[in-house]
C-alpha cells in the first residue's frame, strides 16, 4: 500500500492487484478506536498484475506490474513497468463511503446533478462474511440484500445518507450506485461498486 500525497484523495492510499491488472483506492476511518473502511477500483487493465507502487521524484506514481504463466497474473502477462500522474481534471466518483449509526454517508467527488431523482431501490446493498479455511480464501457466508429504507442528499449534493435496515458487524458490505447518476458537470460515474468492511458500527 501507498499513501496519496496530494490531490482530491490525499490521505488515502492505494494498493495493487496481481490477478485484476489494476489498482484500487483505500479510504480508511476508526470506529470504535479500530480502523476500517471502503475499497474502490482506481484504475484496471494496466499491462501487468500490480506489485509495486512507487512516488517518483517528479511527483508521479510508478508501477512495478509483474506475473507468472499458469498463475497470478492479467491475462498472463510478466511484466511491465508505467507511470500515471494526476492531470488536475476532476473526476466524478465515489470519495468516501462512512458507516453511520444507521447506515452509510457516501461522498462524491463533486455534486450530484440537481435535477435527478434516486430512488432507493435503484441502489444495490448486500452484506457477508467470509468463512477462513485451510485453502486459499474461503467462500461467502450469509450473503444477504439489504433494504435502503430511505435516502437523504445533503444540501450541497456531495453526500447522500443511505439508511439500511440489518446491517451486522464483522460483515463486508457491498454497494452498487445506479449508473445513470450525474455530476453537476454531466459526467458519469467512474466506478459505481465500492466494498466496505464493517468491523464495527458507530453507536
Amino acid at each position: 500500500p501507498i499513501l496519496m500525497q496530494d490531490g482530491p484523495y490525499k490521505g488515502q492510499m492505494l494498493h495493487g492487484d496481481v490477478a485484476h491488472g489494476g489498482i484500487k483506492r483505500d479510504f480508511l476511518e476508526k470506529i470504535n478506536g479500530e480502523y476500517q473502511g471502503a475499497v474502490f477500483r482506481f484504475t484496471q487493465g494496466l499491462e501487468a498484475g500490480v506489485n509495486r507502487l512507487c512516488w517518483g521524484p517528479d511527483s508521479a506514481l510508478y508501477v512495478g506490474e509483474i506475473g507468472m504463466v499458469g498463475g497470478w497474473a492479467w491475462k498472463e502477462k510478466q511484466y511491465g513497468l508505467q507511470r500515471m500522474k494526476y492531470n488536475g481534471r476532476l473526476t466524478f466518483e465515489m470519495l468516501a463511503v462512512r458507516a453511520k449509526p444507521r447506515g452509510f454517508e457516501i461522498e462524491f467527488t463533486d455534486a450530484i446533478g440537481g435535477g435527478l431523482k434516486i430512488p432507493a431501490t435503484d441502489f444495490l446493498v448486500q452484506q457477508w462474511w467470509y468463512l477462513p479455511t485451510a485453502d486459499y480464501g474461503g467462500p461467502k457466508m450469509d450473503l444477504q440484500k439489504l433494504k435502503v429504507s430511505r435516502i437523504s442528499v445533503s444540501k450541497d449534493r456531495r453526500r447522500v445518507f443511505l439508511e439500511i435496515q440489518g446491517l451486522k458487524k464483522e460483515h463486508v458490505v457491498y454497494f452498487r450506485l445506479p449508473e445513470y447518476l450525474q455530476s453537476v458537470s454531466g459526467q458519469f460515474l467512474w466506478s459505481s461498486e465500492a466494498w466496505y468492511t464493517l468491523n464495527g458500527i458507530p453507536e
